[in-house]
């Protein structure tokens, strides 16, 4: 196995951040309302072009698992990307992280991979060097592994942020990667600073637990 030279902190920040960004814009861009979503401890993402990502943020326990459909081989096997993974750690794989890479395959429902890391909240392992996940479905997550600054840059080049959304996202931000776990409300001045189908933002938000 190879220690990954990822932060498990920073990466977690990172997609905290990005689906904030998500929620935040969604309103204006509903049709792209898949490529972020929370469920649980379950972050993914789906980039519209075959790449998508689950990453599983269990409280002791992380598992990433990227699906490149243009990387696929269909002689490899799920379990080949996760050869030496502890057992705990795969449990909380089947059981979670690889139920949203789910494909077709000869008539049989099966999770579908082409790069794989694990861990703990200190360090991170695979048995991919990160260059090989990196081109395998691992640039999907690049803009989360940035530092904030670098990071919101990256993401108001995609979405074309105003000084509003740029105001109520630090805000949301810096309240989630704090160690409260309290509901986060929306006032009445946040929530103008949401547009378009409002609704959409509201599912959004909810999967992060910030309401209006």
């Amino acid at each position: 196995m190879e220690r990954i030279k990822i932060k498990p902190r920073q990466l977690y920040q990172g997609c905290i951040l990005a689906a904030i960004i998500h929620a935040v814009t969604v309103g204006e861009y509903p049709e792209l309302n898949y490529e972020h979503s929370w469920n649980g401890f379950n972050y993914c993402m789906d980039n519209s072009r075959g790449c998508k990502a689950t990453i599983t943020f269990h409280p002791q326990y992380i598992v990433a698992v990227f699906q490149d459909i243009s990387k696929f081989n269909l002689q490899s096997d799920v379990y080949d990307y996760l050869s030496g993974i502890p057992d705990n750690i795969l449990e909380i794989a089947k059981s979670e992280t690889l139920q949203y890479v789910l494909n077709d395959i000869d008539g049989k429902r099966k999770p579908i991979i082409t790069a794989a890391f694990w861990g703990t909240w200190r360090e991170l392992f695979s048995n991919q060097l990160w260059n090989e996940i990196r081109n395998n479905g691992g640039y999907i997550i690049e803009n989360q592994l940035l530092d904030y600054q670098k990071s919101l840059k990256r993401w108001d080049d995609y979405y074309g942020l105003n000084n509003r959304q740029m105001d109520l996202i630090d805000s949301l931000y810096r309240q989630k990667i704090s160690y409260s776990k309290k509901p986060i409300l929306l006032n009445k001045n946040e929530i103008c600073s949401l547009y378009g189908d409002i609704e959409e933002c509201k599912k959004s938000l909810g999967e992060l637990d910030i309401y209006f």
